[in-house]
């Protein structure tokens, strides 16, 4: 081991319920890498987390000026965001420390859906039709108005948290109540990486599923996996279930899907770290369901 990394310290940013950070701290330590954890937490409790640094996830930029203000007295080689609600306090506090990672702009591209489809839509990369509605307005007016089938979902929710196909009027009317109180009830009163206002309208894309996995450093990425997800996803709701690596799709297949998520990480603006993409498959080629500027979530 180098005197160099012996030297380098990283903060992990997370969230304190999270279970991926033991992982990233272990993986850390084997590289030499001194390691504080960045906990989204209230001080007094941070004392018996050591060595940690309490951040507010709910507020980023006051979370990334405490960054900013403890590594000006012990610098930091890095910020690696352990969930989606760091990846914002990350852009943000490596951008005051000229840190190599993602703009802010980019990474509420990745963290906002509608940011997301408006980025792919600009850029020509296949991605589902997508209409931004209110929490307030009246689903029996919109659904005389939506192509069948669809999809609602809330903006700011991962894990496909309130992501809900209808089929026709009277399925789209209770999709979208159950999605608005899901996304009224995200966050706090001051949480503002939740959006309760809005919900997205998307057409459906038909096709199999896939994830993947992979890692940009300066604007390149590499695939570090491929996901097949033997489970049709179908809706009306899409929990989470197979992942399967190695794919067992064709060379050609898997070549298009890495080449349409590096076209998405592009047009949202990611260039570093790690990338979570979902994309569906069919005839048609890849499409992008969405794109995270951080590793893959589940157990």
């Amino acid at each position: 081991m180098s005197a160099e990394s012996q030297s380098k310290r990283v903060i992990l940013l997370s969230s304190s319920l999270s279970y991926r950070a033991e992982p990233f701290r272990a993986a850390a330590e084997r590289l030499g890498l001194r390691v504080t954890l960045g906990l989204d937490m209230p001080d007094p409790l941070a004392e018996y987390w050591s060595p940690t640094l309490p951040v507010d996830f709910k507020l980023p930029q006051p979370a990334a000026q405490r960054i900013f203000e403890q590594a000006r007295a012990d610098p930091i080689a890095a910020i690696i965001p352990v969930d989606d609600g760091a990846t914002i306090i990350a852009a943000l506090a490596s951008e005051m420390l000229d840190l190599s990672y993602n703009s802010p702009e980019a990474a509420y591209n990745a963290r906002n859906k509608y940011a997301m489809r408006q980025a792919l839509t600009r850029a020509g990369v296949p991605s589902p039709h997508s209409t931004l509605v209110s929490v307030d307005d009246d689903p029996h007016a919109l659904a005389a108005q939506v192509r069948f089938p669809c999809v609602v979902k809330p903006t700011m929710l991962s894990g496909s948290q309130g992501v809900i196909r209808a089929d026709n009027a009277e399925e789209f009317v209770r999709a979208f109540q159950r999605a608005g109180r899901i996304a009224r009830n995200s966050g706090g009163a001051n949480d503002e990486n939740a959006d309760r206002e809005y919900l997205l309208i998307e057409e459906y894309i038909p096709g199999f599923e896939v994830a993947l996995e992979g890692i940009l450093l300066h604007g390149q990425m590499t695939v570090l996996s491929l996901f097949d997800k033997p489970d049709p996803l179908d809706g009306p709701y899409f929990e989470e279930t197979i992942y399967v690596t190695p794919s067992r799709l064709p060379a050609a297949t898997q070549d298009a899907i890495a080449d349409c998520a590096a076209q998405a990480c592009r047009a949202i603006g990611l260039r570093e770290g790690p990338v979570h993409a979902e994309l569906r498959v069919n005839e048609r080629g890849p499409w992008v369901v969405e794109v995270a500027g951080r590793s893959i979530g589940g157990l």
